[in-house]
């Protein structure tokens, strides 16, 4: 039994050596590629070229994944879609490749409490594996299923339309605001993470100003069909915010949203279409801030253009009075 024991634990020890030493098979770039955006794409484009998906572990893969990503954000979406692609096509090598790099991903791209949470990313990845012919019709339904919620609300999509249901007892569609932007702010009536991000968008400096300005409304919803729980917590909301609840219960029983992590915050333009999703405070006041500067550069522009256009005129106009004079 003792010489078991010993045998069992050098075993174990040998394994557990074997696992620290894994390395992701980095590629090699050439060296006559040298342009830094041009490296990049090389390395997303070959990236899993070195890897084997029978024997691939979760940690191996993981490890590329934390290497990968930073590539990822930096090349275009066309090469993000290369890149996934190329993975797809390497994994299907494996009978169960595919399914094990969506696994792996999922856990690590599409958990919103997760550091690495990217759901650009996966979304792109899903739309390479998921026509895959080497993935089950059954390892790819909870796939298809984050699919469906990814697709929902994306940037330069129309917003969905939700209805809440005021102090008042009235209903109101988030369709029935009709200033130039709309804040929507979805949010767990007492929580203590809905609150934080509603203090910090309360002070925000630029939205203040523009909604003060009547160029923005903030909407507030409740997501939560308990009336009760609501009217106990709505003194959080700012007065000057409109504000009421999902009565009916329908942005998460129907999935109009995803309400995973709370609170959520969109910035929708006049026609509800959406120009940030998933974002907090900080994102909205710089795109607002960017807004307001392309806008003044605009006015700038045309101010100058104006006076350029005045003065030439005057110029001209002197001039034709010298000519006459002379005559």
């Amino acid at each position: 039994m003792k010489k078991f024991l010993i045998v069992l634990c050098l075993f174990a020890a040998t394994a557990m050596a074997a696992a620290a030493q894994e390395k992701f098979p980095m590629i090699t770039i050439p060296d006559d590629v040298t342009e830094p955006l041009a490296r990049a794409r090389y390395l997303s484009d070959h990236f899993w070229e070195n890897v084997d998906f029978d024997t691939a572990s979760d940690a191996l893969i993981e490890e590329g994944l934390s290497e990968l990503m930073p590539i990822l954000r930096i090349v275009d979406y066309d090469a993000v879609t290369a890149s996934w692609t190329a993975a797809v096509k390497q994994a299907e090598g494996s009978k169960t490749g595919v399914a094990h790099l969506l696994t792996v991903c999922r856990r690590v791209l599409n958990d919103p409490a997760a550091d690495t949470y990217d759901e650009e990313r996966y979304r792109a990845l899903l739309h390479a594996a998921l026509v895959s012919k080497k993935i089950s019709k059954a390892d790819k339904e909870p796939f298809q299923r984050d699919l469906v919620m990814l697709e929902v609300n994306n940037v330069g999509a129309t917003a969905t339309d939700i209805e809440m249901v005021g102090a008042d007892g009235g209903k109101m569609k988030l369709s029935d605001v009709n200033t130039p932007v709309t804040v929507l702010f979805l949010y767990e009536p007492g929580a203590v993470d809905s609150k934080l991000e509603r203090f910090r968008l309360s002070q925000a400096r630029l939205t203040n100003y523009l909604m003060k300005a009547g160029g923005l409304t903030v909407v507030a919803v409740a997501c939560t069909s308990d009336a009760a729980l609501w009217e106990k917590n709505r003194g959080d909301i700012p007065a000057e915010w409109t504000s009421g609840y999902d009565a009916s219960g329908s942005i998460a029983a129907e999935g109009l949203y995803d309400l995973r992590v709370m609170p959520r915050l969109y910035l929708l333009d006049e026609k509800k279409v959406v120009l940030l999703k998933n974002t907090d405070s900080d994102g909205i006041e710089a795109y607002l801030y960017d807004i307001l500067q392309s806008a003044a550069r605009q006015q700038q522009a045309a101010a100058e253009g104006q006076a350029a256009a005045e003065g030439q005129a005057a110029a001209e106009g002197q001039a034709v009075e010298g000519a006459s004079a002379a005559e």
